[in-house]
């Protein structure tokens, strides 16, 4: 059996799939679970946020050294880090991610993100109001270079279309400059300067870890080229929110940012970002369409497949890295 730790009223419930040999058992307490006539063959866990995660490892203790699997419905496994620590890696537990299933409309969302400040869209929205015709000349993505922080699944997914569809110059910043088919160039993190000072746009993907914590800060802001766009949709802890509004600011450093994720969500009211003019902001969800919790779910199914099949997972993660 698989425990599914999950709230009751969850709109993930509603696609969840049924397996015809392993019983999947929802619950969003301890007591759920272990009052369960099943939970002396449960196995495997199943971690759907808002599901508190301070529960899994009470859960995994309960489950008396049977533990085989953790999977993550969501791609980001930021906030189980301190359940792999303490349970996963000493006991060399799999942990699966949702990594893929959202992958093509976030890939939407950075390209639409692009050309929403290439073709000057909030320029145009003015000029409406305004009744101005103002026929100005049209820019083009073609041959401007986008630079990914993170080359991942939704990366990948993105560059597919901005480089080889609309003719950009793809960079990809990765741990290593193995080359990659969809990238004109590929660096290491070391050479961030560099590839800050030359890209037009700066696309992160990067995954919550210490390492990426406030990764995109004053001094990063500072290297990007005079008049770049920033667009981030992995993980809000991976940016300064300050030092982006200093540089969305009025002679500051970028020309325009779309934010999907941020530090503390829902957004407070007293953050500096809403009142940045030239930011394009969305709440998360870029990646909330309407087969969201399907898409979530195939990702699942297959890795189950393959645990009860004694196959390889699909979506391993790197426990130590955190993605």
């Amino acid at each position: 059996a698989i425990a599914v730790l999950c709230p009751p009223d969850s709109p993930a419930l509603r696609s969840l799939p049924s397996h015809p040999a392993i019983p999947l058992i929802v619950a969003n307490s301890l007591a759920g679970f272990t009052s369960h006539p099943e939970f002396p063959n449960v196995t495997g866990i199943v971690h759907v946020i808002p599901a508190d995660p301070a529960l899994l490892i009470p859960l995994a203790e309960a489950m008396a050294g049977r533990l085989r699997w953790v999977h993550s419905f969501f791609a980001g496994v930021d906030a189980l880090a301190g359940f792999s620590k303490a349970v996963l890696i000493p006991h060399a537990v799999p942990l699966t991610n949702g990594r893929g299933a959202f992958s093509s409309s976030l890939a939407e969302y950075i390209t639409a993100a692009v050309l929403h400040f290439n073709k000057r869209v909030p320029a145009c929205e003015a000029n409406r109001a305004a009744k101005r015709w103002d026929k100005f000349v049209m820019p083009v993505v073609r041959k401007r270079t986008v630079a990914f922080f993170g080359f991942g699944s939704i990366a990948q997914s993105a560059a597919h279309i901005l480089g080889p569809a609309l003719g950009m110059r793809v960079i990809a910043v990765r741990r290593t400059e193995a080359e990659h088919p969809l990238a004109n160039e590929v660096a290491t993190f070391q050479n961030a300067e560099a590839v800050l000072a030359v890209a037009d746009y700066v696309v992160s993907t990067l995954p919550g870890t210490e390492e990426t914590k406030d990764f995109f800060g004053p001094e990063r802001f500072g290297q990007m080229k005079q008049g770049a766009v920033f667009v981030s949709c992995g993980r809000g802890m991976v940016v300064d929110e300050d030092a982006l509004a200093d540089a969305l600011s009025e002679g500051g450093r970028l020309a325009g940012a779309a934010l999907d994720v941020f530090k503390v969500e829902p957004l407070p009211q007293s953050s500096r970002l809403w009142d940045c003019e030239n930011l394009l902001m969305t709440a998360h969800n870029a990646d909330y369409t309407e087969d969201y919790f399907e898409l979530g779910w195939e990702v699942f199914a297959e890795n189950l497949a393959a645990f009860v099949e004694g196959k390889p997972l699909k979506t391993l993660v790197d426990k130590e890295k955190g993605y």
